[in-house]
Formats: C-alpha cells, structure tokens, sequence
C-alpha cells in the first residue's frame, strides 16, 4: 500500500512540473549573443609539453646521494609574444617567408597572429577564416629548484639536442632549451563567448586541448549552442589553424 502511494505521488509531481514547464516563457537572447562565432583577442594559445624519463636528477634525495627522477612532465605556454605581437628579426641566416613576405636575413618585421577570410564555396556564408598562429621553435625547460638538475649526458643519442644553461654542477644544468615538436602541439582557440559555442574538428583534425599534429592545416567549425528564437539556425562559421615556427 505504501508503495503504491509512493508512486501515485511520484506522478502527480511529474505532472504538476510539466504543467508548470510548459507555461515558462524564455526571455528572447539578444542576436549578437545566438550569433557570435567570433575569435577573441589573441586568437589561439599555443603549449607545448615534455616528458622527461630519467633525464633528471635529483640532487638531495636517497641520503644525500641523489637519485634519478623517473617522469617528469613538463608544460609551458609558448604563444604569448605572438598573440600580442612582436617585433620579428631573422637571425637565421636564410630567407623566412611569413605570410608571403620574404624576409631577409638581418630584417624585422611585426609579427602577430593573423586572422585571414578567405573565399571558400564549401564553407558557412562561403567564407573560410584562416588563423595564422605562430610560435617559437624552441622552449626553454627551468627544473623546479635547484636541487632538480638536467644531467647532460642522459640525453646522448636522445632526439631532443637541448641547449643546457645555468649549469649548476659539472654537467647537470638548471634548464634545457630544446626545439617544439609541431607534431605535438596543444593549441586552444580564444573564443569571444567560449559559454555559447562548441567547437567540433573537421575530417580528422586534432582534438583542441590535447597534443596534435599541426604540421598541417587543420579545420574547426565553431557552433553558436545557445538559446535562439524559433526558426533560425544555428551560426557556424569554419576556422582553419595554420602554425608556423619561428626560430
């Protein structure tokens, strides 16, 4: 008996809130909220990750006698310069093209991620909007503290080829430069109102946020999710992220 008051209960609370859902009325969201796919400043952030096996030693554990530090995972952002912009000089002995300009050895130029719209039949309003993210071809690595040192000879036949600074001991060295992997990139786009949209790859690209492959171009269609007025479909517009890296 009690259970079969139980769930005539139940029903006549589901009952009561459907009624009570099917009066709501929606405030109208303004068009410049249900339309937005824009990108926000900056564009795109660019990080970069290692994983260091036994490349590492730690200076002060196991009695004083040091031991190796078995993994560490090391993570830095590397796209700060270029989303505000900076001024770009080739020091790299040969010509660099950026964006089509040829760049001579010696010569600056402002340098800042770019957003191009390009004509594109296939795309959303027949627009595709190419972002030009760039990044620095290197990274520099600092151990936590000084007690957590690069030992330069656990890197020999390694394809890495660090740059060691601060050496601290004879041979161990406080940080590492060594050269991004642009197969390894983990690139986010800055999105105007990151609440309202989603942001689905395109025939294969990377998942954002996690380590990808962007030795090539790769297409995302950002998706405007939010509420909209009966009848209109949902704003997309097609973004591709091209990545180059500048020594």
């Amino acid at each position: 008996m009690k259970l079969k008051n139980i769930l005539i209960a139940a029903v006549c609370c589901l009952t009561a809130l459907s009624g009570c859902q099917s009066g709501l009325v929606y405030d109208e969201v303004p068009e410049s909220i249900y339309t937005n796919v824009n990108l926000g400043s900056g564009l795109a952030k660019v990080r970069v990750r290692e994983l260091f096996t036994n490349k590492i030693w730690q200076v002060n554990h196991n009695d004083g006698k040091g031991q190796w530090l078995e993994n560490w995972l090391a993570q830095t952002l590397i796209s700060e310069s270029f989303q505000n912009g900076i001024d770009y000089t080739n020091n790299t002995g040969s010509d660099v093209t950026i964006m089509g300009k040829v760049l001579k050895t010696g010569e600056t130029m402002f340098v800042q991620n770019t957003l191009e719209v390009v004509d594109d039949s296939s795309a959303p309003d027949g627009k595709k909007y190419i972002i030009h993210v760039f990044s620095p071809a290197n990274v520099m690595y600092t151990t936590p503290n000084k007690g957590h040192l690069f030992v330069a000879s656990a890197f020999d036949g390694d394809n890495l080829h660090p740059v060691f600074v601060e050496e601290v001991e004879t041979g161990k060295y406080r940080s590492a430069i060594v050269p991004v992997r642009q197969d390894a990139l983990v690139i986010e786009l800055i999105l105007e109102d990151m609440y309202a949209c989603r942001v689905e790859p395109v025939n294969g690209a990377p998942t954002l946020g996690a380590p990808g492959d962007f030795t090539k171009p790769h297409q995302y269609m950002v998706i405007n999710t939010t509420f909209r007025p009966e009848g209109v479909p949902e704003t997309r517009r097609l973004y591709e992220i091209q990545v180059q890296l500048l020594k």
